[in-house]
């Protein structure tokens, strides 16, 4: 009788992993490609694909790459996402910190591991045994996938390895045979589209804003990420004057510097949600804190922490996940957030307003810099007996 409810609440634990991964609401364009990819990584045949996604940043490379897992994943024993690995391996202990990642799902039950060869070893014993899918989200170099997968001998027949990266030649691994699939932009009328549903909730912009919707689609590249961001900025906006207002500052920003468009959407927050989106993409991202957590310490700062969190994802400027209720945003918005502080002193970082740079926080305090009022993200240290610490910051109040 053991045995089978030991059976039962595995076959359901098993059922649970299944749940989709979440992808925008509104795919558009998707799938003729899904279709495509379906076809390379041919989840019926027999050995090991790798199949890698590489593209400018904001094309889609991760939302294509999700819906391609959604579909793939009732194949496979065990599946696993490991997602922002520039990020991490920007952090220290960053590659530990995946391979437990990798460990948790494929492994749950390994006790902890005290060293890199301990996991690797670990991570090798668990892709030999049964067929895998893995989604390797925002690979940067090639080195990456040797130190977290090691080589395609490791790999169970049957399993299936999708990456996704901006720079193609980290599919270059030596160890591996990647297949390449660049993501192109959308189609005019497809970005189109998905700036309308943004903008107006409906395939078709109206009559009245169609002639400056092509001119927004146009001057945004046809790039998912911008044309999101652009439509939930314009959603509210109903007289023509406020969408030429945005259109001439699009004209007046280089082609290629997705960026700079993508801060037209920030410059046009109240200066109450500003500092609430730049909490996020310098601090709190990082730290997959939750949407509670967050809110409890804006509040804590006298911030109506709701009501701009409320704002920032209906600008698409974040996204709270629907499994886990964590801030996500994409990395080209944290990047610009990032920039926007760097930006307000940028041989000083003792005078910026936040710290995230492990080694910009640590030459601070070996300079001894004043600054006034300053948050980072916490490490495990203590240095000095101004630091007063909450779950997941450190707030420094130095005079």
């Amino acid at each position: 009788m053991l045995l089978l409810i030991q059976q039962i609440v595995r076959r359901i634990t098993d059922e649970l992993k299944n749940v989709p991964l979440y992808v925008a609401p509104f795919l558009v364009g998707l799938d003729s490609r899904i279709e495509q990819l379906l076809g390379v990584l041919s989840v019926k045949s027999s050995g090991v694909k790798f199949l890698g996604l590489h593209g400018v940043g904001g094309v889609g490379k991760t939302t294509l790459a999700k819906a391609l897992y959604n579909k793939l994943v009732v194949h496979f024993e065990k599946r696993c996402l490991v997602a922002d690995i520039r990020e991490a391996f920007m952090q220290s202990g960053g590659l530990i910190s995946l391979q437990d990642k990798i460990l948790s799902v494929l492994s749950p039950h390994l006790p902890p591991l005290d060293d890199f060869g301990s996991r690797k070893n670990a991570i090798k014993q668990a892709l030999s045994t049964v067929r895998v899918l893995l989604l390797l989200d925002d690979i940067d170099d090639a080195s990456q996938l040797d130190m977290l997968i090691g080589r395609r001998e490791w790999f169970h027949e049957g399993s299936r390895i999708i990456i996704t990266t901006r720079n193609k030649e980290a599919l270059s691994a030596r160890n591996y045979v990647i297949e390449h699939y660049e993501v192109p932009e959308l189609f005019f009328d497809d970005a189109l589209r998905l700036f309308s549903y943004r903008a107006f909730s409906k395939e078709k912009p109206t009559d009245e804003f169609l002639e400056l919707s092509k001119q927004i689609v146009s001057l945004a590249g046809n790039l998912p990420l911008a044309l999101e961001v652009f439509g939930s900025f314009l959603v509210d906006k109903r007289r023509k004057s406020e969408w030429e207002g945005t259109l001439q500052k699009l004209k007046e920003i280089r082609p290629d510097n997705l960026q700079d468009k993508l801060k037209i959407s920030y410059d046009g927050l109240d200066d109450a949600t500003k500092p609430i989106f730049l909490d996020a993409a310098c601090l709190f991202v990082k730290t997959h804190m939750t949407r509670e957590e967050a809110i409890e310490i804006w509040k804590g700062c006298g911030f109506q922490a709701e009501i701009g969190l409320r704002v920032l994802v209906s600008r698409s400027l974040i996204k709270i996940m629907k499994d886990d209720h964590t801030l996500w945003m994409h990395d080209q918005l944290r990047d610009m957030g990032r920039q926007i502080v760097r930006h307000q002193n940028a041989h000083d970082p003792g005078t910026r307003s936040r710290l995230w740079d492990r080694n910009e926080i640590m030459a601070v305090f070996k300079n001894g810099t004043v600054w006034k009022f300053c948050i980072i993200t916490a490490f495990a240290f203590s240095v000095v007996n101004t630091i007063v610490h909450t779950s997941h910051v450190v707030v420094l109040d130095c005079y």
